[in-house]
């Protein structure tokens, strides 16, 4: 039965542990979907390069929207980040993002709430 159960674990840990997709903003066009490859990358004019602690290159963009009031990342190219200095589970506004890079820690806004999100 381990035999059977360890390839499973093991797929599921690569699938745990790769590096997360750039996911289109809700206004997004050709220039802010999901880039997956170097080509595409340089493209839209991103960045092709190692972010976070995974050997998985992508790309990092800047934003068109950085600074916008947003009360969720889903209102943003990249992140909706709490203001400096707000504590976690504080009802807040927050502002877009101004690259897509959502490696180390990030205080962002989800549904107008502040918590603090550290991505490996």
């Amino acid at each position: 039965m381990f035999k059977r159960i360890l390839p499973l674990l093991f797929a599921a840990t690569l699938v745990a542990c790769a590096a997360p997709t750039e996911r289109s903003a809700t206004h997004g066009g050709p220039d802010t979907a999901t880039v997956t490859h170097e080509a595409d990358c340089a493209r839209v004019g991103g960045e092709w390069t190692q972010l976070g602690r995974a050997p998985v290159k992508q790309c990092l963009r800047q934003t068109t929207d950085a600074g916008k009031a947003c009360s969720d990342s889903q209102q943003c190219e990249g992140q909706c980040i709490a203001p400096e200095g707000t504590t976690d589970g504080a009802k807040v506004g927050g502002a877009c993002s101004v690259d897509t890079n959502s490696f180390g820690c990030q205080q962002r806004v989800r549904d107008g709430v502040a918590s603090t999100i550290c991505v490996d």
